[in-house]
């Protein structure tokens, strides 16, 4: 019964948050979507140490566990909209197709970046000890 509770309120802090970010774009006229306000929200309150991993940390953990069952309504969605990718099949795929590879070459460089600096820590480390 107490995970219960825990579960119900770490939802309900996350549901703000996303409400919130809801709220901000509209109050702001922001041409950005109300949940990538509230994603980015998240991030500055996880960031800044304002949110602690663990207030959310149950209910995050079982959304992402399930993520997958968020796609089934789009899904079903683009099936019925088969005239859709006919008649724009070609620039949807050349849009996927380039933001992908471009999604890989910003990966791909951050991990080279990241990985580096870490390699520079222990390094750094490694001297420190002799």
């Amino acid at each position: 019964m107490k995970k219960l509770l825990a579960f119900t309120g770490q939802l309900i802090l996350l549901l703000i948050i996303c409400k919130l970010g809801y709220y901000l774009a509209d109050l702001l006229h922001l041409p950005i979507p109300g949940n990538v306000i509230g994603m980015i929200l998240l991030f500055i309150l996880l960031q800044t140490k304002v949110l602690k991993v663990e207030w959310i940390e149950l209910a995050s953990g079982f959304l992402v566990k399930h993520l997958a069952f968020f796609f089934i309504p789009i899904t079903i969605s683009l099936m019925t909209m088969g005239w859709l990718f006919i008649e724009f099949g070609l620039g949807l795929a050349l849009a996927l197709g380039i933001s992908m590879i471009i999604g890989f070459i910003v990966s791909a460089w951050t991990v080279q970046k990241l990985s580096h600096r870490g390699e520079v820590k222990q390094h750094d480390s490694a001297h420190h000890n002799l």
